[in-house]
């Protein structure tokens, strides 16, 4: 296996770890527990929104570079 293959292996390796851990915290009961409605939180829960759609855009992006390498070596 060539280095770069083994690169590739570990980073997939790597995404499919992070996946798991999306779907059991998707599954566990605080992920379906209401959120508080009051406004101390609302702060709070913007902020979380945000790191939300940062991760998602990076996950995203991340996905996509990978798509690129794979179909360059394909």
């Amino acid at each position: 296996m060539t280095m770069e293959s083994q690169r590739f292996q570990q980073a997939l390796a790597r995404i499919e770890a992070a996946i798991e851990r999306v779907a059991e915290a998707v599954a566990s009961p605080a992920a379906s527990a209401p959120l508080p409605a009051n406004g101390a939180d609302d702060g709070r829960l913007a902020a979380l929104e945000a790191r939300h759609r940062k991760l998602h855009d990076g996950a995203t992006d991340a996905l996509a570079r990978l798509d690129r390498l794979i179909e360059g070596q394909g």
